[in-house]
């Protein structure tokens, strides 16, 4: 388990930039608000300037692609440390960064991954195996990496928008319960590693502070929010049969079943005391971001939500 340390405690002289990919998410928008609040240098590398339009204005923006070996090149010039949320089912964009890294002599970097990765047996779960396919290339990069293993993140209850509006959520886990985590907790441990020196090589295993069932979210956000919704258990073949009906991809919709054969069987229900120890903060409960997004959950109509890239990171 992590030791207790603070971002901040580090003498900050303006000279280390901090580098944030996926800095319009869950955890990288939060991520860099908080290093640029704190007066560290933060650069960002995004698709577009709109995207990243609600960013602080001190935060230096490059545009482009993770996918882009010069785009990446750009962006690494310079700078002390990386946070990477690397997106796809594949390894490229992390050799992408090593390779960058590498080129521009940038020490540290702070992967975004998840407890699916050490989840056996990986030959079970495509998502747990391609993120740690990612991370044997960073093992293997012989760069100084540290490894964030979040469990499945709350904002993942988004992704049941549709079903909250109508009063009903159909969902596959069963009885599984899930140590779901608050984005903005997994943000505050990205900052102490990425700030801090003595997490290289280390991996930490990121939870909320309870293990709650797919219908026990349900209920906290239907108490929250005010509204009347019923819930449905379904198993994860079925969920999967369905979301084919409806034009998900075949491959990705059985990824998705084996995941939720992983959440239905209780593997994901371990509670860690990761988050404290590394920031001297106990993690938020479930309870908490749902109030803290009650708003959301009550809009008729909903803005963008989390991408499937994040909801795989945090599965």
């Amino acid at each position: 388990m992590g030791q207790a340390q603070r971002p901040g405690q580090r003498a900050q002289d303006g000279t280390s930039t901090y580098l944030i990919t996926g800095a319009t998410g869950n955890v990288g928008g939060p991520l860099a608000r908080q290093l640029h609040d704190q007066g560290y240098p933060v650069r960002v590398m995004v698709r577009s300037l709109a995207r990243a339009a609600d960013l602080p204005a001190g935060i230096e923006r490059v545009v482009g692609d993770l996918d882009n070996p010069d785009d990446v090149a750009k962006a690494v010039a310079g700078v002390e440390a990386v946070f990477l949320m690397a997106v796809g089912s594949g390894t490229a964009q992390a050799e992408t960064m090593v390779d960058a890294a590498r080129g521009a002599a940038a020490p540290r970097i702070v992967l975004l991954s998840s407890v699916g990765a050490r989840l056996e047996p990986l030959s079970e779960n495509p998502i747990g195996a391609a993120l740690a396919a990612r991370e044997q290339v960073m093992r293997e990069s012989g760069l100084p990496v540290t490894y964030l293993r979040p469990n499945a993140f709350a904002s993942n209850a988004f992704w049941w928008r549709d079903a909250i509006r109508a009063g009903k959520v159909v969902d596959p886990t069963g009885g599984g319960r899930i140590a779901v985590i608050d984005p903005a907790d997994i943000a505050r441990v990205a900052a102490t590693t990425l700030t801090e020196e003595g997490h290289a090589g280390k991996g930490y295993t990121l939870s909320g502070p309870e293990a709650l069932s797919a219908r026990e979210q349900v209920e906290i956000i239907a108490e929250v929010t005010g509204r009347r919704i019923e819930f449905e258990d379904t198993t994860p073949h079925e969920y999967a049969q369905a979301s084919i009906a409806q034009g998900t991809p075949p491959e990705q919709a059985q990824a998705l079943q084996a995941l939720h054969e992983v959440f239905r069987a209780g593997r994901a229900a371990y509670i860690t005391d990761d988050v404290e120890n590394l920031t001297g903060v106990a993690p938020r409960t479930f309870r908490t971001w749902c109030e803290h997004n009650a708003a959301t959950l009550r809009l008729p109509h909903w803005p963008p939500t989390t991408s499937g890239a994040e909801y795989a990171a945090g599965c």
